[in-house]
């Protein structure tokens, strides 16, 4: 009878061994995943964007060569993108990328999108949506210097940002304004425009997060720089990203 309860014994373990999950499912480490397993982001199984929360990472190789598959052949315009402002994981995951835009024109035209593409579960990417990403209409400050002289038109700025990230005098003027500025830990991403007046506006597109707070956002920054060389913060409005994650 003692050999025959052992015996029950260990067929029962065995069988348990045999139906038990694998050690690798429960591993929170993408590294320990055997080829070709995807690792779920738990935080966005309900469909759900979420925003990127790393701060000042421009598009990676990996990011743009997706990128490019999506909006191969596509006519009329060109692409440039610059960050992955948010993922989704749907089938397979959503991505929308800022992008600056440009007319394939004798003079070309520049403009900022949001552009949505889809990576589904078998590999295979396709461009889904290109929505307008207008800023145009931010509300100044109260309180803010006034401006008062000669004023341009603002001009959508060609260059987003270099290798290195926003061009030298665009940044040094964020950095003057920001290091006073109090109330929104910001990251400047992308200069979007500039407007000559009695000096200069500036206007970003920033990544930043309320100090006490752990939500991420995107916000639309104004800074006015006089002739003097004084830089302030004049207008800084969170962006409504449904608006532009839709498709």
């Amino acid at each position: 009878m003692k050999r025959k309860a052992l015996l029950a014994v260990l067929i029962s373990m065995a069988l348990c061994m045999a139906t038990a999950v694998p050690a690798w499912a429960a591993s929170t480490s993408k590294g320990d995943l055997p080829e070709g397993t995807a690792l779920t982001v738990q935080a966005s199984q309900d469909g759900s964007w979420i925003i990127n929360k790393k701060s000042g990472t421009y598009v990676t190789k990996a990011q743009k060569k997706l990128f490019n598959q999506a909006v191969k052949g596509y006519t009329g315009m060109s692409f440039e993108p610059v960050f992955v402002m948010a993922t989704q994981v749907v089938a397979g995951t959503n991505y929308a990328y800022f992008c600056k835009a440009s007319t394939v024109t004798q003079n070309p035209k520049t403009s900022w999108k949001v552009v949505i593409i889809n990576k589904n579960l078998k590999g295979k990417v396709t461009l889904k949506k290109i929505n307008n990403f207008n800023y145009k209409k931010i509300s100044t400050l109260k309180n803010a210097p006034k401006t008062s002289g000669m004023t341009g038109a603002w001009k959508n700025n060609s260059k987003a940002y270099t290798p290195n990230g926003i061009p030298a005098a665009a940044l040094k003027a964020f950095n003057k304004a920001n290091a006073k500025y109090v109330g929104v830990d910001l990251t400047p991403l992308a200069l979007l425009s500039t407007q000559t007046v009695a000096g200069t506006n500036y206007r970003y597109l920033c990544r930043g997060v309320v100090p006490g707070k752990k939500a991420v956002n995107f916000y639309a920054v104004d800074v006015y720089k006089n002739l003097k060389g004084a830089a302030k913060i004049t207008s800084c409005r969170v962006v409504n990203m449904e608006k532009y994650l839709t498709y």
